[in-house]
């Protein structure tokens, strides 16, 4: 059976078998061809941009008009999407339902926009040929090249988008309140399921990342709440943001950006949730090499170990990043006066086997989940790791004004994620005194992390004034004593709360897999304590906090690199007739 299983995962053609998603039944009106989403820019360049759509069919003559006059063009390639599918657990326009993993067409289209000039912004528009025959044209939008150094810019920090509720109120104030932005920088988790094509681009659940960050969303919101004794109902409808068409996007990988083990008879979200490290893949296939790659084709044995361990290739498909030694897990960029650092640092979030592997599987290794997986680390002898010192130790970095650095999983947080440590699991097997296996647990010492151990030294010695994470879905910040901000602002909803004082983490480990000294029941388990917002207080429960963690309330953070200032706003939904309310302000010239 284990054989068969991966077999089945590794032969292609058995996608074959499955049903395609239809976009139209045969018997109903078929309505006009439309982009996917509007078009978006990539990985600027000294003189040109890259600029990005997609359709659900493959067209021909897709291409980019730009210029002053809108007199220049250039055409696009055309790749179609390889991991990109729908199942039970999809939200699709028309109320269609599956009962399967069903394999869903989109088609990526990239030009190459040259011939800009450094600190000029000129309108844009993108045109497709749908298989119809029917031209399909995009709003007029406006795209620039990399900024100058000095040339004032205005970047969104942000994280954790995820279909959350808030998340599209969150973008429109973006807008509303900023205006145009430059850049936007997000520290990771950009929706749930990667594969899952709704949650990038349909918005019938309200909330998939394309339509938000460019105000195409429908998002409707009802909120109640009480003034002078009587209650109030609030619902408002809420568009996300038109912000992507006209600044580039810089993602960072998060945990939610990873598949597990790849296999069409499972669901999209048994997929997720099924990783498995990359050398027990490496073992399993040495077994069977004979049989799934006769031989020897080392794409065919990449292939093989990405499907049976994580992947993440339908994000390196979407976006355009820059290439670091790994691909585009992890990259650097001069953007203007910021230098940016974009670390591959997260892990699997399931906390169901995060300490022990269920009493059922104990003698089964195909079904063991190997703790709380580690995808993407720093540590000394790692590829990233000296990547990352060259980056440190590189001209660019040191003569830059603002060294950024941004990494998913937090360093430092009062949130319930930064425990246990950021360190690999350790895998303790207990036998009884007949041999057989009684339980199989995971340790993760707190001396050993990762992150406290090898990645905070390197950014402590380089000078780097913030670090952005997610992951806990709260507003927080730190400061060290070289003068770093550590920076969470992913309150875009969905709160796993904040551990301060005597508000204890909720999920606590079995105790009899767990050395309670590797857990921190209440705070930020390495010692810095959180920075009180300067301009405006955060009240929870009636008490004035370091922290934002609410359902109804949601944050966003501009970065002015004209000035250096970093500020925080926040928005009520419940009171939108309040606005939003500037609460955190500090500079990075000064720290």
């Amino acid at each position: 059976m284990f054989v068969k299983r991966f077999l089945l995962v590794l032969v292609a053609v058995a996608l074959l078998t499955l049903p395609v998603l239809a976009q139209d039944d045969a018997d109903e009106v078929v309505a006009p061809p439309t982009l996917l989403t509007d078009p978006f820019l990539q990985l600027p360049t000294e003189d040109g941009v890259h600029v990005v759509w997609f359709t659900e069919w493959e067209g021909s003559d897709h291409v980019v008009t730009y210029g002053p006059d809108l007199d220049m063009t250039v055409e696009a390639t055309t790749m179609k999407m390889s991991r990109l599918a729908e199942d039970g657990g999809s939200r699709l326009p028309g109320d269609v339902e599956l009962d399967r993993y069903t394999p869903r067409d989109v088609w990526r289209h990239e030009a190459y926009v040259s011939g800009l000039t450094t600190g000029e912004r000129v309108p844009y528009f993108v045109t497709s040929i749908a298989d119809d025959g029917t031209e399909v044209t995009s709003d007029e939008f406006t795209l620039a090249p990399l900024p100058a150094a000095g040339q004032p810019l205005r970047i969104l920090l942000t994280s954790d988008h995820q279909l959350m509720p808030m998340t599209a109120a969150n973008l429109q104030m973006v807008e509303n309140t900023v205006g145009r932005v430059d850049a936007v920088f997000l520290a990771g988790d950009l929706q749930n399921i990667p594969d899952r094509a709704s949650e990038w681009f349909d918005d019938v659940r309200g909330g998939a990342f394309f339509p938000l960050l460019q105000g195409k969303g429908d998002y409707t919101i009802t909120r109640g709440y009480e003034e002078e004794g009587i209650s109030f109902e609030i619902t408002t409808t809420w568009r996300g943001g038109e912000i992507i068409q006209h600044a580039p996007l810089f993602p960072t990988l998060g945990n939610h950006e990873v598949m597990g083990r790849f296999n069409p008879a499972d669901g999209l979200n048994i997929q997720y949730n099924n990783p498995h490290p990359r050398d027990v893949a490496e073992a399993r296939y040495e077994l069977y090499a004979d049989i799934v790659n006769p031989e020897g084709d080392p794409e065919i044995r990449e292939m093989w170990i990405q499907n049976n361990s994580w992947n993440t290739i339908t994000y390196e498909e979407l976006f355009t990043l820059p290439e670091g030694p790994e691909g585009e897990r992890y990259y650097a960029i001069q953007f203007g006066d910021v230098y940016f650092i974009s670390i591959f640092g997260t892990r699997i979030a399931s906390g169901a086997t995060r300490y022990v592997e269920l009493e059922e599987n104990l003698n089964s290794p195909e079904n063991w989940n190997y703790g709380q997986l580690i995808f993407g680390t720093v540590e000394p002898g790692n590829t990233q790791y000296e990547w990352l010192v060259d980056q440190l130790n590189s001209e660019a970095f040191q003569n830059a004004r603002y060294k950024i650095v941004h990494i998913h999983h937090p360093i430092h947080s009062l949130g319930g994620r930064v425990v246990p440590a950021f360190t690999h699991p350790r895998q303790v097997v207990e036998f009884d005194e007949d041999g057989d296996i009684t339980m199989i647990r995971y340790e993760y010492p707190e001396s050993d992390s990762h992150l406290i151990n090898h990645l905070q030294p390197l950014l402590e010695e380089a000078g780097v004034q913030l670090v952005q994470n997610g992951h806990t879905h709260t507003w927080q910040r730190f400061l060290s004593p070289s003068g770093i901000n550590f920076l969470d602002t992913s309150n875009i909803g969905n709160t796993y709360f904040a551990n301060w004082q005597e508000n204890v983490r909720r999920i606590l480990p079995p105790t009899d897999a767990w050395n309670p000294e590797d857990y921190d029941p209440f705070g930020n388990p390495y010692g810095l304590e959180p920075v009180f917002p300067s301009e405006a207080p955060l009240i929870d429960g009636g008490a004035e906090v370091p922290y934002l963690a609410s359902n109804s309330i949601t944050a966003f953070t501009i970065l002015e690199t004209e000035t250096g200032t970093v500020s925080s706003y926040y928005f009520d939904l419940a009171r939108p007739q309040d606005g939003v309310t500037l609460f955190d302000q500090f500079n990075l010239d000064s720290e």
